[in-house]
């Protein structure tokens, strides 16, 4: 998979802030830096994969990351 796939796949059953889809990385053993994440985040908000959910923040004020239609029609071709 790649790291695109495995934010889908981590953000499919709930929405996710960014630590716990660094936590996420870190559970399936895929090297992440927090650099790189957020450039895949933000590269997947502008290709209409997912999106900033404004409704509430985490514990560290993070707002979380919501998928899609399109990210969960790709997600679902993953499978």
């Amino acid at each position: 998979m790649t790291k695109k796939e495995y934010i889908l796949d981590s953000l499919i059953d709930d929405d996710e802030a960014f630590t716990q889809i660094l936590e996420y990385f870190e559970f399936v053993s895929v090297d992440i830096s927090e650099e790189e994440l957020n450039l895949l985040l933000n590269e997947m908000i502008n290709e209409g994969l997912i999106v900033i959910n404004k409704q509430w923040t985490n514990e560290k004020n993070e707002f979380p990351y919501s998928l899609t239609k399109k990210g969960k029609e790709l997600w679902a071709k993953m499978k």
